[in-house]
């Protein structure tokens, strides 16, 4: 999704986020902190009205878009920083803006429950902290493809498959962190020239490539194509009133980033954006992205998403987030130059 499509949506959300505490006594700036974040705007209502019920004195300016693009805002505005805080961002690019010192240490509370290998070990003080995992899955539209006579994949190989020619949408990974999920996990599990053969041999079959990381799934529920590539948790909560919806896990296991929360690098750190970090690692914070996300980094904390397979764990890709971060530009550079003008 880019800036232009979201822009009344934006707006629109920013003044219903930005209402929250307005009834403080204190000052405004005091009492008030800018969050960017790259988390599905149906999500973000409840999770706010969790966080003002225990702090309504704190004034949250919600700034929302996709991955890519939120991550060049804040690269863009480095010198001079625009957000307090951010929420729900990929760890591969956190990683990147920590390189370009956007990010600043901070330990929030609780961090102590949250799973190791979610938590920033490259800084003594971490960075960043992740809250969930995702991965990338196939949604098949059952109906269409019974109106086609074309049978569901079984994995992400099968898609070269001629039946599915026109039949595939998926995220643009340049500006979705779901799709360069996609792209870089079969870079690191196939190899560089495989999985280069492999996405152009896939971009024959392609309708078309999209912004948003969770529009391929949407799409594919209400018939517009057959497959939509997208994420686990998307495809699982559409599925469960979309009986026609059918979420595929790939034969091929699972690549995966994180969700992570940071406090940014500025002059005059707020203690209340240090508040929100606190509660976006809380218990209740947890509990509230387990309704929606399938895999949360804090101990005890079980997905509330139903139909995942039982060994889903097992399954993931051995993962390396730098790698991810180090070769971000270059990969997103080639793949623009090869499929970028069928790009929505």
């Amino acid at each position: 999704m880019n800036l232009k499509k979201i822009s009344a949506l934006g707006l629109s959300a920013l003044l219903a986020f930005s209402a929250v505490g307005c009834g403080s006594n204190k000052s405004s700036k005091e009492k008030e902190i800018t969050v960017y974040t790259s988390i599905e705007s149906e999500y973000i209502p409840a999770y706010i009205e969790l966080f003002n019920k225990k702090h309504p004195d704190i004034k949250l300016n919600i700034i929302r878009d996709s991955t890519g693009v939120i991550t060049a805002k804040l690269l863009a505005e480095k010198d001079n920083p625009q957000a307090d805080v951010i929420w729900g961002l990929a760890a591969s690019s956190c990683l990147i803006l920590d390189d370009e010192q956007v990010l600043a240490e901070y330990k929030p509370k609780g961090i102590e429950k949250i799973d190791k290998r979610f938590i920033d070990t490259k800084n003594s003080t971490p960075h960043w902290v992740g809250t969930s995992l995702w991965f990338g899955v196939i949604s098949a539209n059952i109906e269409e493809g019974k109106t086609k006579n074309i049978t569901a994949p079984e994995s992400f190989a099968d898609l070269i498959k001629p039946e599915y020619k026109g039949q595939i949408v998926m995220p643009n990974p340049g500006s979705s962190g779901t799709g360069y999920l996609l792209v870089s996990s079969w870079i690191r599990s196939m190899g560089e020239e495989s999985a280069w053969k492999f996405m152009d041999d896939i971009h024959k079959n392609m309708k078309s490539y999209v912004h948003s990381g969770s529009a391929p799934t949407k799409s594919t529920a209400t018939g517009e194509q057959f497959l939509g590539l997208g994420m686990d948790f998307e495809s699982l909560k559409l599925q469960k009133n979309n009986p026609q919806l059918k979420t595929i896990f790939t034969k091929e296991d699972f690549g995966w980033d994180s969700e992570v929360n940071a406090l940014v690098n500025k002059k005059e750190i707020k203690d209340d954006s240090k508040i929100f970090l606190d509660w976006a690692i809380s218990p209740e914070a947890m509990e509230a992205y387990s309704i929606n996300r399938g895999l949360i980094t804090q101990e005890g904390v079980n997905s509330k998403v139903e139909g995942y397979p039982e060994n889903v764990k097992d399954r993931l890709i051995k993962l390396d987030l730098s790698w991810m971060a180090e070769n971000r530009t270059r990969i997103i550079n080639e793949w623009t130059k090869r499929y970028g003008s069928s790009s929505k």
